[in-house]
């Protein structure tokens, strides 16, 4: 059995120990919104982050919900895609366990929902019902 790790192509090699830098050069590359049922007043999304590594372009992507108007929370917070294959101190591939955690430490670090919240912002004037046209809701007794 062969020790080499075959990565998918357009794959970077990061070390865990440099998240925290790393956090630091990452910046938002996009945002898009889903479109729900006419009539909800809350909207998902994902949004992407990027770093470019001389001719390698890092990235990771997240979904989002909307909780309130001016809150946006990660759907999953260990359901982080990205092309990254983090590395331990020895230069191993993490665990996947340890590879979730770490991506969800990199996001918490992220000043990502401002940049969610401005795409918001910009569709605001499509997206919203106003809380007396939306349907009554019914609660049981």
């Amino acid at each position: 059995m062969s020790s080499l790790i075959r990565l998918p192509e357009g794959s970077v090699c990061w070390p865990v120990g440099a998240l925290s830098s790393a956090a630091q050069d990452v910046h938002h590359a996009q945002t898009r919104i889903a479109r729900g049922a006419d009539n909800a007043p809350f909207l998902s999304g994902i949004t992407r982050w990027e770093r470019r590594y001389a001719d390698m372009l890092a990235w990771v992507e997240w979904n989002w919900v909307e909780m309130d108007e001016g809150t946006v929370v990660q759907a999953d917070p260990l359901n982080v895609r990205s092309n990254v294959l983090l590395l331990d101190e020895r230069g191993r591939p993490l665990l996947s366990s340890r590879r979730r955690a770490t991506l969800a430490t990199l996001v918490y670090l992220l000043p990502w929902q401002g940049a969610v919240l401005d795409e918001l912002r910009q569709s605001a004037p499509q997206r919203r019902v106003s809380a007396s046209a939306a349907a009554p809701m019914r609660l049981a007794a």
